[in-house]
Parts: C-alpha cells; sequence; structure tokens
C-alpha cells in the first residue's frame, strides 16, 4: 500500500535556500510553468516577506535515495507546489526586479527602501537585508515513492488557481502525458509558431496532433479534439495502450518534420493555434499521396490572403464573395476543435492548394 507521510521543514532560512538552490527541482514534469507572475504580484510577496506578513506554505517532494538512483539526478528536494514563490525570491535576490517604488517598512517609516533591489537593500539598509536572508517559509516536505500521490496532490492543491487544460492533463501522468511534451519540445514549436507558451499551449496544440493521430488509428476518422477527448486518451495510455505509442509519436514526429521545413521562425502564418490542425492534416495527406511539393508556404500564404480579400468583399457586395472561403474564415474563428469544421477547413484549403483530403 503506498503511504505519504508530510512534515514541516526544520531549517527553510531564505539564505539556505538560495545556498542550495541547485539541489531543488523546480521543473518536475507534473509542475506548471514558472513564468506566469506579473512583477506587480512578485514585488508584493517580497514585500509581504519583509513586512514579516504569512505567505501560503510551499510544499516539496522529499527524493529518496532509490529516486535519485532511478532518473540519475542529484536533487533533495522536487516542488510540488510554490515554484513561482521561489523562482520569485531568488529573482530577488539576483537583482532581476527591485521593491516596488510605494514598498512601505511598517516596523520603521524612516525607512525609504521604494524602488531599491536586494544589492540596494545589502548597502543601505542591511539590517532588513539581513531580515529578509532570515525569513523561514513555511514549507512542508512530503515523503514518498509513489509518484501519482504527487501528482494527485499538485491537482488538488491548484484547484484554487485553476490549471490550464494542458497543466491538467500533464498532471494525470503516464507515456501519453510524457509523449506531448516531448511532441511540444519539437523545432516547429520552439522555433516556428509564433503563439507563446506561458500556459503549456505548445503541450495543448501537440496533444491535439497526437489525438488527430489516434483518433485515425482507432476511429479511421478525425474526432472533436476536445479537452474532455484529449483527457481520455492520457488516462487510456497510462493504463494500458502503450503499445500503439510509437506508431503515433513517429507518424507524429514526420508530419511535424514536413511542417518544420515549410514556415519560417515565428511565422505569423502560425500565429494561431487554431490553424496547426487544419496545416497538419494538410501536410500529412499529401506526403502519404506523394504531393508534398504543393504544401508551400508561399501558396499557404496565397491562400490566406484571398481568404482576407474574399472578407472585405463580402462587406461590399456578400453576392460576389465566395461563400467557401467565408465558411472558413467562421470556421477558423468559431467551433476550431469540432472535428466537422476541421474537416471542412482541410477541405477548403485542401482544393486550393490541388490536394484531394478524404476525411471522415
Amino acid at each position: 500500500m503506498s503511504t505519504i507521510k508530510a512534515y514541516p521543514l526544520q531549517s527553510s532560512a531564505i539564505l539556505r535556500l538560495n545556498a542550495e538552490k541547485e539541489f531543488i527541482n523546480v521543473q518536475p514534469w507534473y509542475q506548471r510553468r514558472g513564468d506566469v507572475w506579473t512583477k506587480d504580484k512578485k514585488q508584493l510577496l517580497i514585500d509581504s516577506i519583509l513586512n514579516e506578513f504569512d505567505i501560503p506554505k510551499l510544499y516539496f517532494h522529499v527524493i529518496s535515495s532509490k529516486q535519485k538512483q532511478s532518473e540519475g539526478a542529484d536533487f533533495d528536494y522536487a516542488i510540488i507546489d510554490g515554484r513561482q514563490r521561489l523562482e520569485t525570491i531568488w529573482e530577488f535576490i539576483s537583482d532581476q526586479f527591485p521593491l516596488s517604488d510605494d514598498f512601505e517598512y511598517f516596523a520603521d517609516s524612516n525607512v525609504k527602501a521604494g524602488g531599491l533591489t536586494y544589492s540596494d537593500l545589502a548597502s543601505k539598509y542591511p539590517k532588513l537585508k539581513i531580515r529578509f536572508d532570515a525569513f523561514s517559509l513555511p514549507i512542508i516536505c512530503v515523503e514518498t515513492d509513489d509518484i501519482d500521490l504527487i501528482e494527485d496532490m499538485f491537482s488538488r492543491l491548484n484547484e484554487a488557481v485553476p490549471l490550464s487544460s494542458a497543466e491538467r492533463r500533464n498532471a494525470i501522468g503516464g507515456p501519453m502525458a510524457e509523449c506531448i511534451r516531448a511532441m511540444a519540445d519539437h523545432h516547429f514549436f520552439t522555433d516556428r509558431v509564433k503563439f507563446g507558451n506561458k500556459r503549456y499551449q505548445h503541450r495543448e496544440v501537440a496533444a491535439r496532433l497526437l489525438f488527430i493521430e489516434y483518433s485515425l488509428l482507432f476511429s479511421e476518422k478525425v474526432v472533436d479534439t476536445k479537452k474532455p477527448y484529449l483527457d481520455d486518451m492520457v488516462r487510456k495510455y497510462r493504463a494500458n495502450q502503450a503499445t500503439q505509442l510509437a506508431a503515433l509519436r513517429n507518424k507524429t514526429t514526420t508530419v511535424l518534420n514536413n511542417l518544420d521545413a515549410i514556415f519560417q521562425t515565428e511565422d505569423y502564418l502560425l500565429r494561431s493555434q487554431a490553424t496547426i490542425p487544419v496545416l497538419y492534416l494538410l501536410t500529412r495527406a499529401a506526403a502519404d499521396s506523394g504531393q508534398t511539393q504543393k504544401v508551400s508556404r508561399d501558396r499557404i500564404e496565397e491562400f490566406y490572403q484571398q481568404v482576407a480579400r474574399n472578407r472585405v468583399l463580402a462587406e461590399k457586395d456578400i453576392t460576389q464573395a465566395s461563400f467557401e472561403f467565408l465558411e472558413f474564415d467562421r470556421m477558423t474563428q468559431q467551433g476550431t476543435n469540432d472535428a466537422a469544421s476541421i474537416r471542412e477547413r482541410v477541405r477548403v484549403m485542401g482544393a486550393y492548394l490541388g490536394i484531394e483530403t478524404d476525411l471522415k
């Protein structure tokens, strides 16, 4: 039976945690990204620490010697919850941002530290800097070798701060979640797409592409790429379907390689997540039928220019506009995860590029 033990970390002063940060894994794979806090929120945390307010607890997973051996890492802890808080503290110590201009030190109104960095505190208000260094963070240590319990704790702790769909799916764990993470690290996502990745948007799109392959393999048709279906795929692979995962991964990688060769760095044609499944299926169909030369960046750009011109024409005289292009335009904005929308957009763009598509 799996067990879990929790207790407060005895020596949790900021100065110690900063000195030992190389032994703290801030990004175990179930974690969310650490760059989602605004500067104002970071300054508020430092303000709270200097004025000795209570701050929310942080949770550290204590890495056992067995886990160290299996993972080949030398971490003593992995952060379950509190990554943004801890990284904010480290950023302040490295002078990456100052105190807010309106900072007030309640214990002594004569202290005028607004706008000062950590280094400034050391020279102008050394006692205040020492107070910061000595502040003990409320850290709870968690001991267990059952990673499922850690994943569950991470999800529960973040219920009050809603996780994105990609973050929740990542916390499910298993081989498909791992595969999604790997796909999101493909050069196509890290270099070609123009949309951001603060809340794992790349993983969200990667999950949809893998789900397309999953649907074509098991259902022989394109299925809605909506959250419940993506989550169900991850859960099923966690349970018993890992045998087919290599084929899905290889096929998806091949198509992404083709897409990567077509587009430019941070290509404005890839500024919307909704376009990726359509371009993926078109590139896939072209490769399967030996027509890869028909999928070029110039032709795709030309298609979108025609759609844009058709939109302007419809505003002047809708009877002169192409209904198919108008529908493509509408479906690009509404119901983008619906199977019917995906199939129709692929068909319309495929017809323009001269590629036959036969999606069910």
